[in-house]
């Protein structure tokens, strides 16, 4: 538990830290969500890869895909761009 908490603190300070332009931001929030799933599920970052990045009323979801998942992953972050969790898409 300890260790994902940390893995999210870190993921978000390398988006807040990265500067630069709209596309940057979300170039930064994109290379957080791969990182923070790669270390989630144990997959090599080579094998994570976003899919598309939509903005929703709260804030953005990354949909991200992982090499061997039959779904999607998701990555949520807020209106500010942190990143404040991941799922898996399907139940199971």
């Amino acid at each position: 538990m300890k260790r994902a908490m940390l893995i999210v603190a870190g993921a978000t300070l390398v988006a807040c830290t990265q500067g630069g332009g709209k596309s940057s931001s979300g170039t930064a929030l994109q290379a957080s969500c791969e990182a923070l799933i790669s270390a989630e599920t144990g997959v090599q970052a080579a094998d994570v890869n976003t899919v598309s990045t939509e903005s929703v009323p709260t804030g953005t979801i990354t949909t991200v895909e992982v090499a061997g998942a039959q779904a999607p992953w998701l990555c949520l972050a807020d209106a500010a761009g942190v990143v404040i969790g991941v799922e898996y898409s399907q139940d199971g």
